[in-house]
C-alpha cells in the first residue's frame, strides 16, 4: 500500500467471498474480463458519474446475470480507485490488450476469483505474475498515491505530507455501509435485533445514539424494516454533522440544499415531528427522491420547494425567520472519494474555484433567512481548506452580525467522535480518523439583534 517502505503492490489482496460468478468453461470466464474492460473503456471518458454509467451498462448488457454484476461493478470501482496504478502497471509488458490488463489487475484486488483474473492469454498471466512483485514505494507519485497531482499537492501545502500520505491509502478503501436508525418509528435495539433475525450483523458506532454499521456489505434496502422506515442508509460523517443542527422542537428549520434529503430527515427524527421543516433545493428530480423517503420515515412536519437558484424572490417569505438554516453546499467532494472515486478525475483547480464562488453566493442569501439568535450551519463534505475555512474566514469579514460557536459548545462530550479535534472552532472528518468520509461544518451564530 502507499506510503509504507515494507509493503508491496496490494496485488494479492484476498478475495473477499462475496461475490460468485458463472462456473462454466473458460470462455465464460474470460468474457466477464471483456465485459469488465468495455466498462473501463466507458468510465474512462469520464462524462458522468460512475454509478450512473455502471448502471446503463448492467442494462446494455443482460447477459451479465445476478452472481457477476458485483463482481464486475467491484472491478469497476477498484479500477476507478488505483487506476493510476493499475493504468501504469498495465502499460509494464509487451503484447497483450493494456485494458484488458487493466482489467485483470482490477478484478485481482476487488477480490474476485482465481477462475476470472487467471482466465485468457497465457501472456497476461505472465505478465501479472511479474507486477505483483512491484515495490509501491518505487512508482512515481500518481501511480504510488493514486490520486491527481494537484489534489495531493494540495493537500500537502496545507495539511503536511503526512496527512496527504494517510489520505491517499484511507480512500483506496472501499466506504462501511452506516446505518441510521429512523427514532420516529424504532429504538436502536429494535432495528439491531430485526436485523440479525435476518442475519445481518451491525455494530453501533461510538458517539452515535441512533448510528449503526453493517458487518459487510449486506443488501438492507430489500428488507422490510428499511422499506418500513424503520432506519436509512446514511455515513456516520452525515449523522454526525445533522447533529451539528442541533434543532429544538417546533423550530423552523430551513434546509436550504437539501438534495435527496438525507440530513433533513435526520433533523426531523431530531425535532420528533413537531416545528417545520422547508427543504430547499434547485434539482425537482432530487427532491422528488426525498419525497418518498419521508414518507416513508413517517415525516410529516415538511414542505419542499424547488427554486430557482440561491437568490429565488420567493424565498423573501422566510427572512429573518428561520431558527436554523442548513447550507450543505455543492462542492468537490473530495471527502467522499471512497464511495465515489470518479470525483477526482472529474474535477480539477478550475472546477473547485468555480465552486468557491457558488458557495460564497449561497452562504450570502442563505444567511438572510437566519432569525435573531439563529443559526447556519455550514456544511462540505470537502476536505479543502479553500472550500472550507477559507470560506468561513470569508463569510464572518463580510457579515458581523454572525460568530463563530466552537462545535464542542453544540454537541454533548457523549455525542462526539473521537477523531475531531476537540480544540478546533470548526469541525472536521477525516476518511482516515474516524472511519466516516470526510466532512467540515461550521456553526454560525447570529447576534440577538
Amino acid at each position: 500500500m502507499a506510503g509504507s517502505s515494507k509493503k508491496k503492490s496490494p496485488l494479492r489482496r484476498p478475495s473477499t467471498g462475496g461475490a460468485r460468478v458463472n462456473r462454466g468453461a473458460a470462455g465464460p470466464r474470460y468474457g466477464v474480463i471483456s465485459l469488465v474492460a468495455q466498462l473501463i473503456d466507458l468510465l474512462n471518458l469520464f462524462d458522468g458519474p460512475a454509478d450512473a454509467v455502471i448502471s446503463r451498462f448492467f442494462k446494455d448488457h443482460p447477459e451479465l446475470g445476478g452472481r457477476d454484476r458485483p463482481v464486475v461493478a467491484e472491478a469497476a470501482y477498484c479500477w476507478l480507485r488505483y487506476r493510476y496504478r493499475i493504468n501504469h502497471l498495465a502499460q509494464s509488458g509487451e503484447g497483450g490488450p493494456t485494458v484488458m490488463r487493466q482489467a485483470k489487475l482490477a478484478l485481482l484486488w476487488s477480490g474476485a476469483p482465481e477462475a476470472i483474473w487467471s482466465a485468457g492469454r497465457s501472456e497476461d498471466n505472465e505478465w501479472l505474475s511479474r507486477v505483483i512483485h512491484v515495490p509501491v514505494d518505487n512508482l512515481s507519485q500518481e501511480p504510488k498515491t493514486c490520486l491527481p497531482a494537484w489534489l495531493y499537492e494540495q493537500i500537502t501545502t496545507e495539511f503536511g505530507p503526512d496527512r496527504a500520505l494517510s489520505f491517499a491509502q484511507a480512500v483506496l478503501s472501499a466506504a462501511p455501509l452506516d446505518l441510521r436508525v429512523n427514532t420516529l418509528k424504532a429504538s436502536t435495539q429494535e432495528v439491531v435485533a430485526g436485523l440479525a433475525a435476518q442475519g445481518i450483523e451491525v455494530l453501533p458506532i461510538a458517539g452515535l445514539e441512533d448510528g449503526l454499521r453493517a458487518v459487510g456489505k449486506p443488501v438492507v434496502g430489500r428488507t422490510e424494516m428499511f422499506q418500513e422506515g424503520l432506519f436509512e442508509v446514511q455515513d456516520a460523517g452525515s449523522q454526525w454533522v445533522s447533529k451539528l443542527v442541533a434543532p429544538r422542537r417546533g423550530d423552523l428549520v430551513i434546509d436550504f440544499c437539501a438534495g435527496a434529503g438525507g440530513k433533513t430527515l435526520a433533523v426531523a427524527a431530531a425535532m420528533k415531528n413537531t416545528g417545520r421543516v422547508v427543504a430547499l433545493d434547485t434539482s425537482e428530480r432530487r427532491l422528488q427522491k426525498f419525497r418518498p423517503r419521508a414518507a416513508r420515515s413517517g415525516m410529516s412536519n415538511f414542505y419542499t420547494m424547488v427554486i430557482n437558484d440561491e437568490a429565488d424572490p420567493r424565498l423573501n417569505k422566510y427572512f429573518s425567520k428561520a431558527d436554523r438554516v442548513v447550507v450543505d453546499v455543492p462542492c468537490s467532494g473530495m471527502g467522499t472519494l471512497r464511495r465515489n472515486p470518479d470525483l477526482k478525475f472529474r474535477q480539477g483547480p478550475q472546477g473547485v474555484a468555480e465552486l468557491v464562488e457558488k458557495q460564497k453566493s449561497i452562504l450570502h442569501h442563505a444567511c438572510q433567512l437566519v432569525k435573531p439568535d439563529g443559526r447556519l450551519v455550514y456544511i462540505t463534505c470537502s476536505v479543502l481548506k479553500q472550500e472550507n475555512e477559507e470560506i468561513v474566514e470569508w463569510f464572518l469579514a463580510n457579515n458581523p452580525e454572525f460568530r463563530l460557536r466552537r462545535w464542542t459548545e453544540v454537541l454533548n462530550p457523549a455525542d462526539r467522535p473521537a477523531s475531531a479535534d476537540q480544540t478546533a472552532d470548526t469541525f472536521r472528518l477525516w476518511p482516515e480518523d474516524g472511519e466516516s468520509d470526510g466532512f467540515f461544518a461550521a456553526v454560525l451564530q447570529r447576534s440577538k439583534s
